[in-house]
């Protein structure tokens, strides 16, 4: 059964063989929270635990960055993938980032987890921080990502706006409605 948990330790072990799959095959759509995970494997993820939790209550934030809570996508309860739901919008994530990041591990891509963990992240985007639309971002390179984000978009209603330019390459820019038409 596929579900949407906030991190727990009960996961742990298939993280571990998550990050190992990152690591034998890295992407460069990858983002931060890889390499997060990949260092809180070192301390055994006390401070990863710690550190997720203070970023979901705003404590401590560094400059620029908004409260964000990770949420795990579970399958047959082991981990698929990382879903990354910042509870508001800054400049900077207007134009890249926005809501919702996320990353599914090797073995499992191209099998649905994406759109399905996006659903599942906007219902929890819309019942606990009560976002109505929610801004999606990805690289133009990243093709299964933006027809993921369109798909979800046409399916729940929405509209892609003007792409953005960072860093010297584009960003595609989708809002999706947080409840299915």
């Amino acid at each position: 059964m596929l579900k949407l948990v906030l991190p727990l330790p009960q996961y742990l072990a298939s993280v571990r063989t998550a990050i190992a799959e990152y690591q034998a095959h890295p992407s460069p759509f990858d983002i931060h929270c890889v390499n997060q995970m990949i260092e809180a494997a070192k301390d055994n993820f006390a401070t990863y635990f710690q550190d997720i939790e203070c970023k979901r209550q705003g404590i401590g934030l560094l400059e620029g960055h908004v409260p964000n809570t990770t949420l795990w996508l579970i399958d047959d309860e082991k981990y698929v993938g990382s879903f990354d739901l910042r509870h508001e919008l800054n400049a900077y994530l207007l134009q890249n980032g926005g809501h919702i990041a996320y990353q599914i591990i090797p073995s499992a891509r191209r099998k649905g987890y994406v759109k399905a963990g996006l659903k599942l992240t906007l219902e929890y985007a819309r019942k606990k921080l009560g976002i109505e639309k929610a801004l999606l971002t990805c690289n133009f390179d990243n093709i299964g990502s933006y027809k993921a984000m369109s798909s979800v978009m046409h399916e729940w209603g929405g509209e892609e706006i003007s792409p953005s330019l960072v860093d010297g390459h584009q960003e595609h820019r989708v809002w999706i409605n947080t409840q299915p038409k």
